[in-house]
């Protein structure tokens, strides 16, 4: 009696501690809730009908067949088509190459002419883009332009069977007016001739990728290990000791925040030494952009850990509520599913965290040759993020002098 008396009263006790600590109480019942809806965007998204790719689209042909199409696919709700303009197939490597699309589609000819007539245009970096968007466009053109298919396939039996009458070219007109009034549900037919960029470097994308996505992601998390030592030093009390003084907490979170950068650094060195030396990932060519990157994703990973951490009252806030944002920063921000896969609404949502910008910074530099013009955003993206979160560690370190 008397030990269940104790283990009742140890239970209304935490019970007690819990609801006294509402921001354990929020963290403990209201996250996990959240935790699962975000994480079921992502997932659900990528895995299922929802994922929508970008795609570039020229129109050589010019022919009222691929006008049809070409209607037909900026409307369509499956897919994110884009006219280029000028329509050339180099506009169209140029948007997939930059990555401002996820695939390009060339039309080159009317679907209804034999051959190939339509080209797509793949990242490596993207792979499941290309077949997905070809199998857009396929749907598209069963509905916007059936009679093409029936077109190509008399024109590709024609050589077995002769030239039509005049009786046979009316009955396939009208079979194409009724195709065109109700499309059936497939098309045959090998419509597509499909063009890889920067073939030669296959699997570079992929690598330049996980490097940047895979980096970011433990550099947060060592930060925010670093970071905790502020909870340390408030619990044993030399926090009390360094506030009464001159100099205050400033210099002590200063000085963890120019370990922390360091840190950073030795962890991207670790990282895409070995992507270069196992992968064949051209870092050293691209040093003098890749030193810049990796300096501001330090700073960010650095900053936003001291500031995170000074939020907290206790170390174990600090430690539940940085397990949480990290995952789901990660989630949305491309490190545990490349964002491309993921809902229009949800990318965009991406780039409100520092994994979309490094990812995309480190796949731009090393799988896509960009410049100066293309990572300069980034740098200032994740710069500023760091910069923003040591000024808040600082600006609560003097309050909590006063």
């Amino acid at each position: 009696m008397i030990g269940l008396e104790m283990i009742l009263a140890m239970v209304r006790v935490m019970a007690l501690e819990l609801w006294r600590d509402r921001a354990a109480l929020v963290m403990t019942f209201l996250l996990p809730p959240l935790v699962f809806l975000i994480f079921s965007s992502v997932f659900a998204g990528a895995t299922g009908e929802d994922i929508k790719p970008k795609l570039a689209v020229a129109d050589l042909a010019q022919t009222e067949t691929t006008g049809r199409l070409l209607k037909a696919l900026l409307a369509s709700s499956e897919i994110r088509a884009e006219a280029v303009t000028p329509a050339t197939i180099a506009a169209v490597r140029a948007r997939v190459k930059s990555g401002q699309a996820d695939a390009g589609l060339v039309l080159r000819a009317d679907p209804a002419a034999a051959g190939r007539p339509f080209l797509i245009i793949a990242d490596p970096g993207r792979a499941v883009a290309a077949p997905l968007a070809q199998a857009r466009v396929q749907q598209a053109l069963v509905r916007a332009a059936p009679d093409a298919a029936l077109r190509r396939s008399v024109d590709q039996i024609r050589p077995a069977i002769g030239d039509l009458t005049a009786d046979q070219v009316d009955n396939l007109d009208m079979a194409a007016s009724i195709l065109r009034a109700k499309p059936p549900e497939a098309t045959a037919g090998d419509l597509f001739d499909r063009e890889d960029l920067l073939g030669a470097r296959k699997g570079g994308a992929v690598i330049a990728y996980y490097a940047g996505a895979v980096l970011i992601l433990f550099a947060l998390f060592s930060a925010m290990q670093g970071a905790l030592g502020l909870m340390d030093e408030r619990r044993s009390g030399v926090a009390d000791r360094l506030l009464s003084g001159v100099a205050g907490m400033g210099p002590v979170i200063t000085g963890k925040f120019v370990f922390l950068v360091g840190q950073g650094l030795v962890q991207a060195v670790m990282i895409f030494a070995t992507a270069q030396i196992v992968y064949g990932v051209a870092v050293v060519g691209h040093l003098g952009l890749w030193l810049p990157t990796t300096l501001a994703t330090a700073i960010c990973a650095a900053g936003l850990a001291l500031g995170l951490v000074s939020i907290c009252r206790t170390r174990e806030q600090a430690q539940m509520l940085s397990t949480f944002v990290i995952l789901i920063l990660a989630a949305i921000g491309g490190s545990m599913v490349p964002r491309f896969l993921m809902p229009a609404w949800l990318q965009t949502v991406g780039w409100f965290t520092p994994h979309a910008w490094v990812i995309d910074a480190y796949q731009g530099i090393l799988w896509r040759d960009a410049t100066l013009s293309g990572v300069y955003k980034a740098w200032g993206v994740l710069t500023a993020s760091g910069v923003v979160g040591l000024a808040l560690a600082q600006t609560l370190a003097r309050l909590s002098r006063r």
